[in-house]
């Protein structure tokens, strides 16, 4: 399993379109600093903060491509059949490609933020302002929050992906999915704590707001119970229907 693991870890690092969402991403924080529109008395950290944090969707985005990449050829190209007859397990499998996209997922979001704190550096002559005394507990919430609630969405996609294996399926879902999410908030009550925690996009200042935690880690939690249990389900069964269709195949010929 820890071959399988590095040897993922080496066909993104070496894929060209993980470096096209390196790129999307600096090209998003670069957005977001010098257009943001996040209300915030200070310059310096805690504005880099606000901005990235107001265009977090695009990890959302960031993170669909990713999990394209990584189980997409595998899927499409049937390279997976490989992994499997060297023993291990499809449960294995499953769980190997779901670790490096949560391993990565933390980096991802480190490299967002620094890159957004030494664009704002540049940006101000190093003016970076101060702090409030609670920044770093509200800060850490709102990282692990940010990265629940985006593998949150890499189990709905890696869903998709097991059951359909086609990519444009994944981002129609994804589109259709974060709209209608958003829907509750946008007909009827912004402020509705669970109408915020359903949208699963994370703010700074949600972090300061108890029910809001909770609630939005109970929904992203449940989400990444159930579309687990079904991913894996889905990848199990597509295998077992296939290998039930060769044996009828097999014993039609025979007789």
């Amino acid at each position: 399993m820890f071959n399988s693991i590095k040897a993922d870890y080496y066909r993104i690092f070496r894929s060209v379109g993980f470096w096209g969402v390196q790129a999307f991403c600096i090209f998003g924080i670069l957005l977001a600093i010098f257009t943001s529109q996040a209300v915030s008395s200070d310059n310096g950290i805690f504005f880099a903060i606000y901005a990235v944090t107001y265009n977090i969707g695009m990890l959302f985005i960031a993170c669909n491509v990713m999990t394209s990449l990584l189980l997409g050829v595998d899927l499409n190209d049937k390279l997976y059949h490989n992994n499997l007859t060297t023993g291990k397990t499809r449960t294995q499998y499953y769980f190997s490609k779901a670790l490096v996209i949560g391993s990565l997922l933390p980096m991802q979001f480190i490299l967002l933020y620094i890159l957004g704190i030494v664009i704002e550096f540049v940006r101000t002559g190093g003016n970076m302002g101060t702090l409030p005394a609670n920044f770093w507990g509200q800060f850490a919430i709102l990282f692990v929050m940010q990265v629940i609630c985006t593998y949150a969405w890499y189990c709905i996609t890696s869903f998709v992906l097991y059951l359909t294996r086609n990519y444009s399926v994944v981002f129609i879902t994804y589109i259709m999915t974060y709209i209608l999410l958003g829907l509750p908030s946008q007909m009827f009550d912004a402020n509705n704590e669970w109408f915020k925690a359903i949208k699963m996009e994370f703010f700074y200042e949600d972090a300061s707001i108890p029910g809001v935690i909770t609630k939005t880690a109970i929904f992203a939690l449940s989400l990444i119970t159930v579309f687990t249990i079904a991913g894996l389900a889905t990848l199990k069964k597509r295998e077992i229907c296939k290998i039930k269709t060769q044996l009828i195949t097999k014993l039609a010929e025979f007789f």
